[in-house]
């Protein structure tokens, strides 16, 4: 089982976010615990780190996976609308 942990940008999307929102996230942030890269995640090709990207319904999670440490930092939690513009 993998230690999620949250950067700074995804704290403020949790704080600021509504409740139905709020619930999905830690649904999916539970998931990403048990499984760090299911099969509807998106690996990043460009980057040199292990950042992957996971689409859930209208939101889009950007994370990094450290195995040495079994930890997984969510780097940013955007609604699609946001992210595409």
């Amino acid at each position: 089982m993998f230690e999620v942990l949250l950067d700074i940008p995804a704290q403020a999307f949790l704080k600021a976010t509504d409740e139905m929102t709020y619930s999905r996230v830690k649904e999916i942030l539970g998931e990403l615990a048990l499984d760090p890269v299911p099969p509807r995640a998106k690996r990043i090709i460009e980057s040199k780190e292990k950042l992957f990207r996971l689409r859930s319904r209208h939101l889009r999670l950007l994370y990094r996976i450290n195995y040495e440490n079994k930890n997984l930092v969510v780097i940013m939690i955007e609604p699609l609308n946001r992210m595409y513009r």
